[in-house]
């Protein structure tokens, strides 16, 4: 079956095809100039409609200079949870007997102010969360196709409602998918616009009520995500923002009685902590949630060198290996493995590690301390357990001193059931492992809990198809060299895992992802009043 287009975002490959590769430049050079100038202010909560002050303030830095204050942020607590559930509870009713086309062109009315202001949105993710012009781009790009291609879907399937026939004379039936109430958003701070926008887009549109919660790390653009939604045309309590810790506002609200779904993506352990206690507390209602990886890349006998090394490099360390499908383990056919890791090495060692607006920059900065001293523990004991070929130390140089700057690094000797080859770490770090053949390769690649993304670099198609077989990921790309297990583009890559990866195995950016915030409903009337 053949799948509708979709004319994805891809603004910087838009402006490379039309010659115009200055102008985006220059047009993000001038975002991130106006933006400075509004960095540092405060920012209350954002409840039924209006701002809501607390007490408690937080300060977010910048990863890239912690001298730099992006802003001072509301900490919400029990109160100000109780107060954005109960706006939620009291938005919900209208906005479910919206019909779901106004529904849609609220969110295509988002999907244009945000298109119109995306050099400004990429210039704040640069400051908060520190990516480079580049990734920071793509965020926003995805941010924009999942309101357009939500709307799109919700639109096609009518609104999922359904007329299912006369089974008997007289007895007329339709069937209908109905929102649950309340989601709970939580989002991650490495997708804080494309991630944070998808959940609430997919929870909200589909005629759910919202209260969202936005990685401490990240809160500004996520307030500025609610005001694009806010000017489209979203009603007042349909979407609410709290922001603050996991502890004090993630836990409340994931707990709170009138909560009837959480839609989360984080660590592996957080995300079956909600589980669990979602169905402690008898609740009903899904708990849909991305988990991380810890995701495998093959290399045969029979690869392109030159195409893996390009691929894995990339899937590496893009973003400082901070996003979820990030490439960490290679397995590489012994008889290619020595100039594998030696182009590997080299070609890491070429990337540039500078201030995430630099036009140059490739390595970003770790988002905080904590990701800080976890890069230096994985590479000490990589170093004990094995061989560090590049990278492995804190970045140095003057303009770096201030952000959170870290080497590459390409690890070897590591034994495949070592911590460092099978937990998700979160920095820029990846293992090679020997292998000889490629069963061995495809048994230890799904020789973990994780099965979010998995990459193959052959020219042999009987491979390829082998390993299509047999692979247990949710997102497989063979022989992309732009990244070997990132970059997934939404409706054409569906973005989701199996085992440990997820929990629905209904992936965001696909066909069966609005589904989940919905629930079944059979109605037959029987007599005349069933043909209305």
């Amino acid at each position: 079956m053949q799948a509708e287009p979709f004319d994805n975002e891809l603004t910087e490959l838009a402006h490379r095809r039309n010659d115009t590769l200055e102008e985006f430049h220059r047009s993000f050079e001038e975002a991130v100039a106006s933006v400075e100038t509004e960095l540092g202010g405060s920012h209350p909560l954002w409840i039924d409609g209006r701002e809501y002050e607390t007490e408690a303030y937080f300060e977010v830095t910048s990863p890239g200079d912690r001298e730099r204050t992006v802003g001072r942020f509301a900490e919400a607590g029990t109160d100000a949870v109780d107060r954005a559930v109960e706006a939620a509870e009291s938005a919900f009713g209208d906005w479910r007997r919206t019909p779901w086309s106004d529904r849609v062109e609220i969110f295509r009315q988002a999907a244009g102010r945000l298109r119109d202001r995306k050099f400004e949105f990429a210039a704040v993710l640069s400051f908060e969360n520190g990516k480079t012009r580049s990734e920071a781009m793509a965020d926003v790009d995805e941010a924009i196709d999942f309101l357009r291609f939500y709307s799109r879907e919700l639109e096609r399937a009518e609104g999922y409602e359904f007329d299912t026939g006369e089974p008997t004379p007289g007895q007329h039936c339709r069937n209908a998918l109905e929102p649950f109430g309340v989601f709970a958003v939580i989002g991650p701070f490495n997708f804080p616009l494309a991630i944070f926008t998808g959940m609430v887009a997919g929870a909200s549109i589909t005629g759910n009520a919202v209260v969202a919660k936005p990685a401490s790390a990240t809160p500004l653009v996520a307030h500025k995500v609610v005001e694009v939604l806010s000017a489209a045309g979203v009603p007042d309590g349909v979407v609410n923002l709290v922001t603050g810790s996991g502890s004090a506002v993630g836990r409340p609200l994931v707990e709170h009685e009138d909560v009837d779904g959480v839609v989360f993506t984080g660590s592996r352990d957080v995300g079956r902590s909600i589980e669990k206690r979602f169905v402690e507390l008898g609740k009903r209602g899904p708990v849909i949630a991305e988990l991380g990886g810890k995701n495998p890349v093959i290399v045969t006998a029979k690869a392109d060198l030159e195409k893996a090394v390009s691929g894995v490099r990339n899937g590496a360390f893009g973003y400082a290996g901070q996003k979820c499908s990030a490439t960490s383990r290679v397995y590489v056919h012994r008889d290619v493995i020595d100039p594998f890791t030696e182009r590997l090495t080299a070609a890491t060692e070429e990337l540039a590690v500078r201030d995430p607006r630099d036009r140059a920059a490739f390595v970003s900065p770790l988002i905080d301390d904590d990701a800080l001293d976890r890069y230096r523990r994985v590479c000490d004991a990589a170093r004990e357990e094995g061989e560090i070929e590049t990278g492995g130390a804190v970045a140095s140089g003057a303009e770096l001193e201030d952000g959170r700057f870290v080497e590459p690094t390409v690890a070897t000797g590591i034994p495949h059931d070592h911590e460092l080859a099978r937990e998700e770490h979160f920095v820029p770090f990846v293992t090679i492992h020997p292998v000889s053949d490629l069963d061995e390769a495809i048994t230890k690649a799904n020789d973990s809990e994780y099965g979010l993304c998995a990459g193959l670099f052959s020219e042999d198609d009987e491979e390829i198809d082998t390993w299509f077989e047999r692979i247990e990921s949710g997102m497989c790309y063979v022989n992309r060299e732009q990244s070997a297990t990132t970059g997934a583009l939404v409706g054409a890559q569906p973005f989701g895992g199996w085992k440990s990866s997820g929990t629905t195995s209904k992936f965001a950016g696909g066909y069966w992802y609005l589904p989940q915030f919905l629930r079944e409903q059979s109605r037959t009337v029987v007599g005349e009043a069933g043909r209305l």
